[in-house]
């Protein structure tokens, strides 16, 4: 696309000055003029909107006012990274966030643009600590999306300034997202020492400033890197990795009917109640039978892509379900599900498994809708005198094959015709993943963008209709959530948009379908006959202490004969072979432990050190168990100091009050506290922390 005359002046005359880190009040702000502004495209609904074509992004760094003591922190440090026409222009940098205030003035002022966006790689934190002083020069926000309390995503000014947040976008760190798109500047670890006290007339150290700028230019770098591969504008850039997908599958459905699709999809608010209802997270469950116990082998079969894998392989409800005349019976759904999606409530008295030791039960204790004399298994049902929950024809598969019961009951029953999905859909998702497969290792700017796209499609299908929104008191800095009344009117307004294309029955059935396959291949490729146990699953991924490779073959096999059949057959990429939906080996343990889900640690055949994955200890939080898995018990304690792990505490000024200056002459105004934060392990299972039960030759049985 050609540039006018006037764009290409301003451009050579900001490239003639040359990029500087400067310290904020030495910067020559009026060199500004010179970046573009560009009109957003369909903006007259709304009036004209100019924005600055310009990438800022912006980072503070934090305080404690003593060492080892908590409470209010200050604002020590503060980077602003400016890029345009592909190039960086300057890093500001300063120390107090009134100058940070005092900065943001003067490029608002002298950009030629009425909209200006400003990033902050987790902003939900850089904006605790400005936020009085913002609020302070340019009154509260005109408008704020949060996507969970405390978690501000995009904030809009009355004055046009709009703060968004990047991380949500790059879902990554800032360090693995410039890493993966290969950019200039990389962030400079370890020249920050976060743990010494710093107060707002301190130097900086060449170090220092290296660090505060390295944040923000690598900031601005992937973001331009990013909007050049997404052919975007810097005001139509998608606020989240989902709403990259989002624009791609609008443009592609507004070219193949998809709204006369959705439409014939699409039901009642109560049938999309229903649906909520029915929705069920990936299965995630640790075999409660050899909990705490070492074994001495352990293999995970991991499927490639298995939520892309549903959407392309299997059929699903293409009309809108509509409610049954007639009874019908499990063998009734069952015996018709090829050609029809049922969901219904399913209702039974006396219901446990069929055999008490089968390691991992279906029936998830949070969906249950009435429920009586429950005994559970980590959130899922062994046995109950009384159970209701909603249900399609994969749950009632699954649930049959594994529960007796005295007596059950189907109520509500639903129905709606089953297709596959439509092709404009599935050959989107498939070319994701070619492109994905294609790029590893060759364009990592693109490769980053396709993998997180492929990852988004399932998402994009299973966002409610209608949402909670949740609010911020600016007065208080805390946030509450409302949804409001007029829930259906909200809903069919919804409906009525032309922007929504992907029925939200289409990711329940994906997430059901994906479940049902994961039971299916630890079913039929787990080595049973010679000693092999299904140890732990996690939504697309099973360990085994031993797998029958024959029928693991001829599970994948099948697989890609499936996908061959369906029009999306392997490929081959530098002699290595692609395929959507097979099972592959994802590494092996010399020794595996388990103490129930998002709890478990192995050490790894190939690098031979322990790697654990714990629900809230990050990876490093390893260390603490010594490089011995037996340490891997309940009771464990993974300091914070070790794994990195951090506790946020808010401390927020009063209504009314004013920021301050403490004793070391520090302003200061609303702060978040950080400390690090110990972790105790512990388990759903009754498992003795006695040593002695966790020597070896208790676990040959399992080998």
């Amino acid at each position: 696309m050609g540039h006018t005359k006037n764009y290409r002046w301003a451009c050579d005359q900001l490239a003639a000055i040359p990029y500087k880190l400067c310290k904020w009040a030495e910067f020559d702000y009026t060199i500004l003029k010179y970046i573009n502004k560009v009109t957003r495209a369909g903006s007259k609904k709304h009036g004209k909107q100019v924005y600055n074509d310009c990438f800022i992004m912006a980072d503070t760094e934090t305080s404690k006012k003593k060492k080892n003591a908590r409470g209010a922190n200050h604002v020590c440090a503060w980077s602003l990274a400016i890029r345009a026409y592909h190039r960086n222009v300057v890093c500001l940098y300063g120390s107090r966030p009134d100058e940070f205030i005092y900065s943001l003035n003067n490029i608002l002022k002298y950009m030629p643009g009425d909209h200006t966006i400003i990033y902050f790689h987790n902003l939900s934190y850089d904006y605790v600590f400005l936020r009085k002083f913002l609020f302070a020069e340019f009154g509260t926000p005109a408008s704020q999306l949060n996507t969970k309390p405390y978690y501000p995503i995009s904030i809009r000014f009355k004055n046009k300034l709009e703060l968004r947040d990047s991380l949500i976008l790059s879902q990554c760190k800032l360090e693995k997202w410039a890493k993966d798109l290969n950019v200039e500047h990389q962030k400079a670890i370890g020249s920050w020492d976060y743990d010494k006290i710093r107060n707002q007339t301190g130097r900086f150290s060449k170090q220092e400033l290296l660090y505060i700028q390295n944040d923000v230019l690598a900031g601005v770098e992937c973001l331009d890197a990013l909007c050049t591969n997404l052919n975007k504008h810097v005001y139509s850039m998608p606020f989240t990795a989902t709403g990259v997908p989002r624009d791609e599958t609008r443009a592609i459905g507004r070219k193949n009917k998809a709204k006369q699709t959705f439409n014939k999809c699409v039901g009642s608010w109560s049938v999309q109640m229903m649906l909520e209802l029915l929705f069920h997270g990936g299965f995630t469950h640790c075999n409660r039978n050899i909990a705490g116990w070492i074994q001495s082998w352990a293999e995970c079969e991991d499927f490639t892509s298995s939520y892309p894998t549903s959407f392309l392989l299997n059929k699903f409800p293409m009309d809108k379900f509509r409610k049954a005349d007639v009874e019908m019976s499990p063998e009734d759904i069952l015996r018709t599900c090829d050609d029809y999606a049922y969901m219904f409530v399913l209702s039974v008295t006396d219901v446990e498994l069929k055999d008490p030791f089968y390691p991992m039960p279906m029936l998830q204790t949070s969906k249950l809708l009435h429920y009586d004399g429950k005994i559970e298994d980590n959130g899922r049902i062994l046995k109950a005198k009384f159970a209701s929950i909603v249900f399609n024809e994969y749950d009632l598969q699954l649930f049959l094959s594994m529960y007796k019961f005295r007596e059950l009951r189907i109520t509500d029953l639903y129905y709606s015709a089953k297709d596959y999905l439509p092709r404009w859909f599935t050959d989107y998702v498939y070319q994701l993943f070619k492109d994905k497969s294609a790029l590893r290792g060759v364009d990592p700017i693109l490769y980053a963008i396709q993998k997180a796209k492929l990852n988004s499609c399932y998402g994009l299908t299973v966002q409610k209709p209608v949402r909670i929104d949740i609010k911020e008191d600016y007065e208080t800095g805390t946030y509450y959530e409302t949804q409001g009344d007029q829930l259906e009117h909200k809903y069919n307004d919804f409906v009525k948009n032309f922007n929504n294309i992907l029925p939200y029955q289409w990711g329940v059935w994906c997430t059901s379908e994906s479940m049902f396959r994961l039971f299916d291949l630890a079913t039929t490729c787990i080595d049973y006959e010679n000693g092999g146990i299904w140890l732990y699953s996690d939504t697309d991924s099973v360990y085994a202490t031993k797998w029958n490779k024959e029928k693991l073959k001829a599970y994948n096999d099948n697989i890609r004969a499936k996908m061959i059949e369906r029009g999306y057959p392997p490929f081959e990429i530098n002699g290595k072979e692609f395929c959507l939906g097979v099972a592959t080996f994802d590494g092996s343990y010399e020794e595996w432990i388990g103490l129930g889900a998002k709890r478990y640690c192995g050490r790894s055949s190939e690098d031979h050190e322990i790697h654990i994955t714990v629900s809230g200890v990050p990876k490093s939080g390893s260390k603490s168990l010594n490089n011995e898995i037996r340490n891997f018990k309940p009771g464990m304690v993974f300091d914070g100091i070790t794994s990195g792990k951090k506790q946020h505490t808010y401390y927020m000024l009063e209504p009314g009050q004013e920021p301050y200056i403490d004793e070391n002459g520090n302003l200061t105004g609303d702060s978040i506290d950080l400390e690090p934060c110990d972790y105790t392990l512990d388990s759903p299972y009754d498992i003795p922390t006695d040593i002695e039960l966790y020597l070896p030759e208790l676990t040959e049985e399992f080998e």
